[in-house]
């Protein structure tokens, strides 16, 4: 339900069209939680079912149309409830830490390998997250814009507040991983170092 709540948000800022939310979708949350257009397109249909959002039907150009969805004042309420809830965390099923846990059944050279792309996943997604998080304190982020130039003062603090915090979270997530990859890589080069000189046992893979 997490991507149901995630749209309501964005939603709420202003109305848009199932392209502009997947766009921003993309931009924002997806970063956080991902989700395809086959994902989201299915979701606004049954969200509009389910009464919390409504859509327009508005001119596309001369001949063609296009839906403008809105957040309804259920949806808010169903919003609203959703920040509030306490949810339960979700089992650890981390298949990277999984496969490292048995690299004693591959070579050094796949365990290094494997080190290697989780060092460069977490550091392409640390950048996303510090880039949008210096958007998101610079207030120049459009979404985020819509919705602070309709907003209280203390609102407004809050606004940017609170994507700060949950995207320090992201970074700081990053450099954890990124820091475990490292300790992982030195650990290769110091088993290797080892083997090569016939303390400790070789690859039998």
């Amino acid at each position: 339900m997490s991507l149901r709540h995630a749209a309501l948000a964005l939603l709420a800022a202003q109305p848009m069209t199932g392209y502009e939310l997947v766009r921003y979708f993309d931009d924002t949350v997806g970063l956080m939680w991902a989700a395809s257009d086959s994902q989201i397109y299915p979701e606004l249909r049954r969200m509009e079912a389910d009464g919390l959002i409504r859509a327009e039907t508005i001119p596309r150009g001369e001949r063609a149309e296009k839906r403008l969805y809105k957040i309804t004042p259920r949806g808010r309420a169903r919003l609203r409830a959703w920040t509030g809830e306490s949810l339960p965390y979700p089992p650890e099923r981390d298949v990277h830490r999984l496969q490292i846990t048995y690299g004693e059944f591959t070579s050094l050279e796949n365990v290094r390998k494997h080190l290697n792309e989780h060092l460069d996943h977490y550091t392409w997604r640390r950048n996303q997250w510090v880039k949008l998080l210096e958007t998101i304190r610079s207030e120049q982020f459009p979404l985020m814009r819509a919705r602070l130039d309709k907003s209280r003062p203390e609102l407004r603090r809050r606004i940017i507040a609170f994507k700060a915090l949950a995207l320090e979270g992201q970074v700081a997530h990053a450099d954890a991983e990124i820091a475990w990859a490292r300790r992982g890589l030195q650990l290769i080069d110091d088993l290797d170092r080892t083997e090569a000189a016939g303390t400790g046992p070789r690859d039998d893979s």
